[in-house]
Formats: C-alpha cells, sequence, structure tokens
C-alpha cells in the first residue's frame, strides 16, 4: 500500500489527517488536537507499510469498554 499524498485537515474545533493512495483510496483519521494530527500525518508521510483502521462516527474508544477496545484489536 503506497501513499501518494497526506494532507491535514481542521474542521471546527477537531484537526483530521486525509491520506489518499496510489491505488485510489482515501483514507481520513480524526484526532482531538492539532498536535495529534500533526504528529500522525509526519507518520503517514514516511509511508507505512500498513494503515490503522480509519476513524469512524459515533461512540468514541474512550467511550467503550474494555472487551470493546480488547476486541477493535492495535491501535
Amino acid at each position: 500500500m503506497e501513499i501518494a499524498r497526506v494532507a491535514l485537515r481542521r474542521r471546527g474545533k477537531r484537526w483530521g489527517v486525509e491520506v489518499t493512495l496510489k491505488e485510489g483510496g482515501v483514507r481520513r483519521y480524526r484526532y482531538g488536537s492539532e498536535a495529534q494530527a500533526r504528529y500522525f500525518a509526519a507518520v503517514f508521510e514516511l509511508g507505512p507499510t500498513w494503515l490503522p483502521p480509519v476513524s469512524r462516527g459515533g461512540r468514541s474508544r474512550a467511550g467503550a469498554s474494555s472487551a470493546e477496545r480488547a476486541a477493535s484489536g492495535p491501535g
């Protein structure tokens, strides 16, 4: 999986990173702070061999039970 472009985005008070893949897909990740988003944008620019699951709406990981977090895998 090769990354074509990484873009830092701000939407209201939330920050995010948009990762465009050379294969044509787009993955979007949301973060609580600008510092977190900039950190992960830099990590994605390095071209990791795999990407974490995308951000999903709804309940935050902080609100998930420990069983739900364990079932969802690393991250």
